[in-house]
């Protein structure tokens, strides 16, 4: 009995031995060849070129249309008979001839500056300027006796030539008066006193200028206008020109008194130059 108690106790104890025993051990984790992915991966192909996900259009090579052909050559120029080619030879030698000198004329006279003459009323004498009637109520005329002196100024570094020169002398818009002067010559930088003398009886038809006449000889100034008309010319290097030249002096003429001797005024009057 004490036997069987025994081998039951043994028998009961080597299972518990051998259970702690395997509890002490340590436990070892499966041996995998691959790593362990706890989720399913679907693993791409391996290729040797780069992977697209869209399809690669290929270009395709561009060949250029081939050139237009070339035109045919012209036809060759007819030509000219030798009469006409010396006549376009002359032409042409005209036509240069002609520029030439209007750009040596336009740049001498740019050179030069030709500028206009100046005037000047420097004195002048009024011994008579009386209304009269005329022979057998004729109407009124005017008696005048006037001596104008004008002295004229040449500015330019040229001659200038007075051919022809006449002076006219005119009342409220109606000339009395008129006296040609002789022709002068005028060096350069240079100036010279011209003399116009008028005198004797003009009539006086209009109404108004008997009315200004009165005015004026109760205010006691007469206002006379005194222009000198030419025909001038001046020479430039080479070239000669010619034109016509006004000079326009508009006088303020004292009353002449009643004495016998004629009195002279003083007037430094600039006047107006059409060149």
């Amino acid at each position: 009995m004490a036997a069987a108690a025994a081998a039951a106790t043994a028998a009961n104890a080597a299972p518990q031995d051998s259970y702690e025993r395997r509890q002490q051990q340590p436990r070892l984790q499966p041996q995998m060849s691959a790593p362990y992915y706890p989720y399913s991966i679907t693993l791409q192909p391996q290729m040797s070129a780069p992977y697209y996900p869209y399809p690669i259009r290929r270009q395709q090579s561009y060949h250029a249309p081939p050139p237009p052909p070339s035109p045919p050559p012209p036809p060759p120029a007819p030509r000219r008979s030798a009469p006409g080619r010396f006549l376009c030879f002359l032409l042409k030698v005209i036509a240069v001839v002609v520029v030439v000198l209007g750009a040596l004329t336009i740049v001498l006279w740019l050179i030069l500056r030709p500028g206009a003459v100046r005037a000047t009323a420097v004195s002048t004498t009024l011994s008579r300027f009386d209304l009269t009637d005329g022979p057998a109520g004729g109407g009124q005329f005017l008696q005048y006796n006037l001596t104008v002196d004008i002295r004229v100024r040449n500015p330019n570094r040229f001659h200038i030539h007075y051919d022809y020169a006449e002076a006219q002398a005119s009342y409220d818009g109606e000339r009395f008066g008129y006296d040609p002067v002789e022709p002068f010559y005028l060096e350069r930088k240079s100036e010279r006193t011209v003399t116009a003398a008028f005198g004797g009886s003009s009539p006086v038809d209009d109404s108004g200028a008997l009315r200004t006449y009165r005015r004026e000889r109760s205010d006691g100034f007469y206002y006379v206008k005194v222009r000198l008309y030419s025909d001038l010319g001046f020479k430039v290097r080479v070239f000669n020109t010619r034109r016509k030249s006004k000079i326009s002096c508009t006088l303020r003429l004292p009353v002449p008194s009643t004495s016998a001797t004629p009195v002279t005024t003083q007037l430094g009057t600039r006047c107006s130059v059409d060149f």
